[in-house]
C-alpha cells in the first residue's frame, strides 16, 4: 500500500502536531454509563421513496381510507351536535308538557333565559341564548334559589354567543337569579344582580 502523497506545508504541520491524547479509562466508564441512563427512542426504518418503487395494495389503499375515516369522524361528529340540540329541546318541551310547569324568561345584560320547572318531574332548566355583557374575565353565573331561601349554581355564561344552551335546574327552584361573577363560578352571589325572576 503506497503512502498518499501530501503538501509539504501539510505533512510539516502533520509532523508537528500533539500526539493522540488516550482517554482515561474512567472517563470512558462515565459516557458509557450515561449513554445506558439515557432513553433510546426505537427508530423505525425509514423506507425509500424513490421514483418508480411499486408500493404494496394496501399502502395504495391507505389513502383513500383514511380520508373516509376523517369524513365519517365529521359526520359522526355533526349527528351529535344535532342530537345534542335536539336533546336539549326535547328535554325542555318534556318539562313544558308537566302538568305543574312553571315558567319564566329573564334578561341579564344581553343572555336571554327561557326558564322552565316541574316538581312532580323533579327536573328543570334555562334556555339561554345571546351574549352577556359583563365585565373582562367576569360571566353571569345562573342560581337556583329553593323554598327555604338555599341556592345552588346552575353554572356560568360567558361573554360569548349562545344558542339554545341548557342549562339544568333543580325541579323545586321557586326563583331564578343571575349576577355577574368570575367565569370560574363564586360559591355563593357575590356581584352584582343581572337579573331575578320567581317561577
Amino acid at each position: 500500500m503506497t503512502r498518499p502523497e501530501f503538501p509539504e506545508d501539510i505533512e510539516d504541520l502533520l509532523n508537528r502536531a500533539a500526539p493522540p491524547l488516550k482517554p482515561s479509562e474512567s472517563l470512558k466508564a462515565d459516557i458509557f454509563a450515561q449513554i445506558q441512563q439515557t432513553p433510546q427512542i426505537p427508530q423505525e426504518p425509514q423506507e425509500s421513496e424513490a421514483v418508480g418503487v411499486v408500493k404494496p395494495l394496501r399502502r395504495r389503499l391507505a389513502a383513500p381510507l383514511l380520508t373516509l375515516a376523517a369524513v365519517s369522524a365529521l359526520l359522526v361528529g355533526s349527528l351529535t351536535w344535532l342530537s345534542t340540540e335536539t336533546s336539549s329541546h326535547q328535554q325542555m318541551d318534556s318539562i313544558m308538557a308537566a302538568s305543574d310547569a312553571r315558567q319564566s324568561q329573564a334578561n341579564a345584560m344581553g343572555a336571554q333565559l327561557d326558564i322552565v320547572v316541574s316538581q312532580s318531574m323533579g327536573k328543570g332548566g334555562a334556555m339561554v341564548d345571546g351574549i352577556p355583557a359583563v365585565g373582562d374575565g367576569m360571566g353571569a353565573q345562573v342560581w337556583a334559589v329553593m323554598a327555604d331561601g338555599s341556592m345552588e349554581s346552575a353554572g356560568v355564561i360567558g361573554p360569548e354567543p349562545h344558542d339554545d344552551v341548557w342549562m339544568p335546574l333543580p325541579g323545586d327552584t321557586m326563583k331564578v337569579m343571575v349576577t355577574e361573577e368570575p367565569m370560574a363560578g363564586s360559591a355563593q352571589p357575590s356581584g352584582a344582580v343581572l337579573a331575578e325572576v320567581s317561577l
